[in-house]
Formats: structure tokens, C-alpha cells, sequence
């Protein structure tokens, strides 16, 4: 039997296909919330995580995934479902093959933030962001611990190339293959019209802080966490130490998916 913990979209219902696994006891699901429970053991033991839901909730289970070295298995019933690429129907043929061993993992890069003491993980992006006020905010970048430039506008998004294909694409940035080395910073309206995208190879270090500090200022992390900035405190980002493990579908491909999802 595969022991998976848990996580689900917020007022599901669990799928008769589930229901089915767990009576042929091919599956146990332990739910996320009782995972300090579980002895140090129990936990080796796991296969990995069972996501049901859509991109939010399979970002909810990252932090998990992280801490615990255990790979996602992301089955859709949301309404985007990018990253929770297995359909219910081949849920069955997926937990065979995980199984029997026939399922190699794929792994994809991670952020990791440092701000205020703090460390957070991220799988799509951490993004500084202006509070309601709508006033320009100002932010001194390095890259390398060199002066890069000054972002006048609405922020930055700092993503993954998994993360390309979220807030990223939305701001402008370019879609980026996710097994590139590459991380995308991507002003979010900047007043210097000139300044657009940039990629950066994923080993650099980023440093972010605000010259000047009158409104309201956020860093979101995944869309999951929501932070204020503080004055005098810097953000910094690089790539996380270890990867997130996860399940493909035995059905679709990276580029199947994107066609998909983007209507190409």
C-alpha cells in the first residue's frame, strides 16, 4: 500500500476514483494536518504527497514537500491546473506505475527568500508589490551584490522558470522551459519603459531593498504568502538547496500541457 499525506482543495468533495484506491488499498491518505503526528519513520515512509485540487493547492503543499524531501503527486480538479498535471482518469494507471517503480520523478528549481530572519520557499515566485495607496514605489536591485538598477513602478516578480507561466506571463515576462538554470526578474509597470525583463542564471544571488518607504508594501510568496515590508529590511533571494520532486502524468508532456492550458 502507498501511504501519501494529504492535501485538498478547500470544500471538495473526494472523488469516487480515490474512494475506490483507498477501499482496494492500493492508497492510505493521511491528511497534511496531522503530519506531527507521525513519528520520524512513518514519515521515511511516505511516498509522498497527494494534492487534489488546482495550482493553489498544490502550491500549499510545496513548503511540505520541501522540509519533508517527499515528491507531489498533482491530480487536477481545479480550474487552471498547470501544475497538477495527472487527470483522475489516469490516476489509477499512475499509482500502478508508482508502484511497480516504472514512474521516474521529475524535479523542478526552487526559490528560497531570506527577509526579516526568515527563510520561505517558493515554486513559481516571490514578488515585491505597492499596498492600495497606487503610489510609485522604489526598489534598489543587485545581482551579485552589484547595483543593477532602481525599479520605479509597481514592483518586481522574481520567478522560476515553473513560475514563468504564472504571475510572470501575466506581467509580461518570457514562458521559460523548466529544466532551464535560469531565474526571470520581471518589473511589474515600470515608469522606466526601458526596462524589461531580464533572465539570470539561476546559481546568482539577488538582493532587493526600498530606497524610500511611504506606503504600503508587500512581498508575496507563491501567492500563498503575504508579507509587509518593513523599512531598513532586505530581501534576498536564491536558489533553494534542494529541488521539488513530483509525479508526472504518463499521459502529457511539458509542451502538451503548455499548448493546453495557453489555447496555442
Amino acid at each position: 500500500m502507498l501511504k501519501f499525506l494529504f492535501v485538498i482543495k478547500k470544500n471538495l468533495e473526494i472523488p469516487s476514483v480515490i474512494k475506490e484506491l483507498e477501499k482496494k488499498k492500493e492508497i492510505k491518505l493521511i491528511p497534511v494536518k496531522n503530519i506531527s503526528k507521525l513519528k520520524k519513520e512513518e514519515i521515511k515512509n511516505l511516498t509522498g504527497i497527494l494534492v487534489l485540487g488546482g495550482d493553489g493547492t498544490f502550491l500549499r503543499a510545496v513548503p511540505y514537500a520541501y522540509k519533508y524531501d517527499l515528491p507531489i503527486l498533482g491530480v487536477n480538479k481545479g480550474r487552471f491546473g498547470f501544475l497538477t498535471e495527472v487527470s483522475l482518469n489516469e490516476l489509477p494507471q499512475v499509482i500502478s506505475a508508482i508502484r511497480n517503480n516504472s514512474l521516474p520523478l521529475k524535479e523542478r528549481t526552487l526559490l528560497k527568500i531570506h527577509y526579516n530572519k526568515q527563510t520561505f520557499v517558493a515554486l513559481n515566485e516571490a514578488a515585491i508589490l505597492k499596498g492600495p495607496a497606487g503610489r510609485l514605489i522604489y526598489l534598489e536591485l543587485k545581482i551579485n551584490k552589484k547595483n543593477l538598477t532602481t525599479i520605479y513602478g509597481d514592483g518586481i516578480i522574481i520567478a522560476t522558470p515553473t513560475g514563468s507561466t504564472a504571475y510572470n506571463v501575466s506581467a509580461g515576462g518570457p514562458i521559460i522551459h523548466p529544466e532551464a538554470k535560469v531565474f526571470v526578474c520581471t518589473p511589474i509597470c515600470s515608469f522606466k519603459i526601458n526596462l524589461r525583463p531580464f533572465i539570470i542564471p539561476d546559481n546568482y544571488h539577488i538582493e532587493i531593498n526600498l530606497k524610500e518607504i511611504k506606503e504600503e508594501i508587500h512581498l508575496l510568496i507563491d501567492g500563498q504568502i503575504n508579507i509587509s515590508f518593513k523599512d531598513g529590511h532586505l530581501i534576498y533571494i536564491q536558489k533553494a538547496e534542494k529541488t521539488l520532486k513530483f509525479f508526472p502524468s504518463l499521459e502529457k508532456d511539458y509542451f502538451y500541457i503548455l499548448k493546453e492550458k495557453f489555447d496555442w
